[in-house]
């Protein structure tokens, strides 16, 4: 995966096919905080943040993060990833991502359910 931002994610979502779509939720168990949950989900996509939403501000019980990239064989892909805390620090995600190719979609979130 390259990182590759854009100048403006939703412009760039909605231009691209919605067939492509694949979204699912994951528990991501209990983590430090909601920062230290997408900072570890963005590494292992190895994808750019795009529009500053890397940063979770402090004390928040859910952050949007949103990243772009290319994936092997120049396939544009585009993720929406929406993150929710529990008092116990239990983190849930939900992960929708709209690539070029509807099968990179599912790549994506093969990697984040093996991740």
């Amino acid at each position: 995966m390259l990182k590759v931002g854009v100048s403006n994610f939703r412009n760039a979502w909605e231009n691209m096919d919605p067939e492509t779509e694949r979204v699912d939720e994951y528990g991501l168990g209990v983590r430090e905080s909601l920062a230290e949950a997408v900072s570890a989900v963005i590494s292992i996509l190895g994808m750019q943040p795009c529009e500053g939403t890397d940063v979770v501000p402090s004390n928040s019980r859910s952050h949007t993060c949103l990243l772009s990239g290319v994936f092997i064989g120049n396939v544009k892909v585009l993720v929406r990833l929406s993150f929710g805390i529990s008092a116990p620090k239990e983190v849930a995600m939900k992960l929708a991502v709209r690539s070029d190719d509807p099968e990179i979609s599912d790549k994506i979130h093969e990697i984040v359910a093996n991740g």
